[in-house]
């Protein structure tokens, strides 16, 4: 369903707040309609409990493969140390 927004000072103050906080205006006014929504006591759809949140979020950073550093030396080779703990 889409939303068409005839009032180009509401439209250009979405943008300026999409761009302000690098979202989109769909997530600005998502946000916007839930808050006021809040406001008025009307009920909004329950988000799903933090721990499922967190959950997910763990399996997605889990998901990401491990990034193997350029430098294979090991930290005392990269500072000049020897066997001694010496430069």
């Amino acid at each position: 369903m889409a939303i068409v927004i005839e009032d180009t000072q509401m439209e250009n103050l979405a943008r300026q707040i999409a761009a302000a906080e690098g979202v989109s205006i769909s997530e600005v006014l998502r946000e916007s309609l839930l808050s006021l929504a809040g406001l008025r006591g009307l009920t909004t759809p329950k988000a799903e409990p933090l721990g499922a949140r967190l959950a997910a979020l763990a399996r997605e950073v889990d998901a990401i493969p491990a990034r193997v550093p350029l430098d294979q030396r090991s930290s005392d080779e990269i500072l000049g140390y020897n066997e001694y703990g010496a430069w």
